[in-house]
């Protein structure tokens, strides 16, 4: 195997599984024990790995001769900025190489696409001041973006929330903070995330949904994120489930987005009267017996859910992960998904499809960014 590939196959696997041996990475990877000591030796040489011995089960007793040296990545090796850019708060963080946030930043609202550079710039200074890390230990920025993103080039093709059209943010957040920068959608750089410090480490086929003001998706495959041929796949908030259905502002009717986003759910509300500001007002009202909220959160639920069961049949993935953005907890619109999917999917695929939902926290997305970053910057050593 060439070098390169064998680098990357080693990376990938410490990555999913933090602590490995020599031979543990062999087996995983498919590297010979050669290739194996070859590059770990230029990543330990780099002070990207460390060695530490491995330590015996309890009640195992010691085995014989020495013990077998684990490898595992240096978090503090390396340092990346994280900025996440749509319709609410831009929040900056610093992560460390395994996604702990080292620190994060408020960034101000802005006017204007030409004043978020050195609003960013900004926040990034900040943040590096406050958290004394030195500038030369950030490797790099990620910038999750909603919208549809050119990932290669990192353009954003299209976003409706931020009114753009062929922006190339990833240059210009760059330029700005003198850094490599990479941009991508948002519900990708959850699903990098997830697959590289998350919840989704274990899986090679997984869908994320991200339930926020909209509803995004991302998916792996054989370990790899699916983009399409021109890098827009996912957009699962633009299925049309009622064709008669309000106007969405792609300028089709009936899309998921007008029943299940976050920013639909809130919208039908205040119509209904209900006096909300959270998805957890409308599902505390839900909770409380409020017949219109429950009709909201049901409705939706089940729109989503069909969906959901749709791409498992398509894709048959090992887990649908949900990141819930917008705060609606364990209540009757998670209940209403699950009741949706399993209404609407095969029996087969009920158990052997993991359905996990998350609450993200406000740093998720920012952390997220980060990640992309992370991810092309081990990718490239």
């Amino acid at each position: 195997m060439p070098f390169q590939s064998a680098k990357t196959s080693i990376i990938a696997a410490l990555l999913q599984y933090d602590r490995l041996s020599r031979l543990e990475l062999s087996e995983l990877t498919g590297v010979s024990p050669a290739g194996i000591t070859e590059v770990t030796q230029k990543l330990l040489q780099q002070e990207l790995l460390a060695e530490t011995p491995s330590i015996d089960p309890p009640g195992r007793g010691k085995r014989r001769g020495r013990p077998p040296v684990q490898l595992s990545l240096q978090p503090g090796h390396s340092c990346f900025a994280g900025i996440n850019i749509g319709e609410g708060e831009m929040v900056l963080a610093i992560t460390d190489l395994k996604g702990e946030v080292l620190e994060q930043r408020h960034v101000p609202a802005v006017d204007s696409l030409a004043e978020i550079p050195d609003a960013v710039r900004a926040a990034f200074l900040a943040a590096l001041h406050h958290a004394s890390i030195p500038r030369t230990r950030v490797r790099g920025a990620g910038i999750a973006v909603s919208g549809i993103v050119d990932a290669e080039q990192g353009i954003c093709r299209y976003s409706a929330a931020l009114d753009w059209r062929d922006v190339p943010i990833a240059r210009m957040i760059g330029e700005a903070l003198e850094l490599q920068a990479w941009a991508d959608n948002d519900a990708n750089a959850i699903a990098i995330g997830e697959h590289i410090f998350g919840n989704a480490r274990e899986y090679d086929h997984f869908s994320s949904i991200v339930l926020g003001r909209t509803i995004g998706s991302a998916h792996y495959m054989h370990g790899i994120l699916y983009r399409g041929h021109d890098g827009s796949a996912g957009e699962i908030g633009h299925i049309s489930v009622d064709p008669h259905g309000i106007l969405c502002r792609c300028g089709r009717n009936g899309c998921l987005d007008t029943i299940a986003g976050g920013s639909a759910l809130r919208q039908a509300a205040h119509e209904k009267g209900l006096g909300i500001e959270t998805m957890r007002d409308l599902e505390d009202l839900a909770m409380h017996g409020d017949r219109d909220a429950v009709q909201l959160l049901r409705c939706a639920g089940k729109a989503l859910g069909s969906a959901i069961a749709s791409l498992v049949h398509i894709n048959n993935p090992q887990a649908v992960l949900f990141t819930d953005l917008e705060g609606f907890e364990n209540g009757v619109f998670r209940t209403a998904i699950r009741q949706g999917i399993e209404n609407s999917i095969l029996p087969r695929y009920l158990g052997s499809t993991e359905i996990l939902f998350t609450t993200a926290d406000p740093v998720s997305l920012p952390r997220s960014a980060a990640s992309i970053a992370a991810f092309n910057y081990l990718m490239s050593l």
